[in-house]
């Protein structure tokens, strides 16, 4: 008998980019968090605490990874099966390669959705010093979330950056207030 595929939602950055923030609003969402068991798995202590009182019931269950030796096969599928979980959260380190998750994920998991998030005011310096790293999380996210972005801020530095790496994900810009404005800047024709 096949095992049953286990949904798993990425969210990827780098410190301080809203992750956890998005992740606890995810979690205390009803519509999102309706009483399916979930394994949480954190790979860095962001200067956000999830607070699980607030989350929409008490299915969640959180398994920190440290080091990225420890994060393997064998560790998650462990974890999985101690939750008896029905799907995954994973906010993963932004120092860690995207590919190492990739070939350490059971194969019964399977990534439903892929959100990077990043600080505005840090993001430029991250792609102009670990150009690697930032294309790593770019390349497969459905949605990048650039946070804190202010008006004086050119959204096209940040628009090329994002299709650089890919022509499909979504970007949005999130101003220190919380308006959310999606991108809506035309690229040309590839020919």
């Amino acid at each position: 008998m096949a095992a049953r595929e286990i949904p798993v939602y990425l969210f990827t950055g780098f410190l301080d980019g809203g992750k956890s923030t998005f992740v606890q609003s995810t979690l205390e969402d009803r519509r999102f968090n309706s009483g399916e068991k979930t394994l949480l798995i954190r790979c860095e202590e962001g200067e956000v605490e999830y607070d699980f009182s607030a989350f929409s019931g008490d299915n969640v269950f959180l398994r920190n990874f440290e080091e990225e030796e420890e994060f393997n096969e064998k560790a998650l599928r462990d974890a999985a099966d101690e939750s008896d979980c029905e799907r995954v959260i994973i906010e993963y380190n932004g120092m860690w390669m995207l590919d190492d998750l990739y070939n350490a994920m059971p194969d019964s998991w399977a990534v439903y959705q892929e959100f990077m998030f990043a600080d505005a005011g840090t993001f430029l310096a991250y792609n102009a010093n670990m150009r690697q790293l930032t294309f790593d999380k770019l390349k497969s996210a459905e949605l990048v979330v650039f946070n804190r972005f202010l008006p004086e801020m050119n959204k096209q530095d940040f628009h090329k950056i994002v299709r650089g790496a890919s022509r499909r994900a979504d970007i949005a810009y999130e101003d220190p207030k919380g308006n959310v404005v999606y991108d809506d800047i035309e690229d040309p024709l590839p020919f």
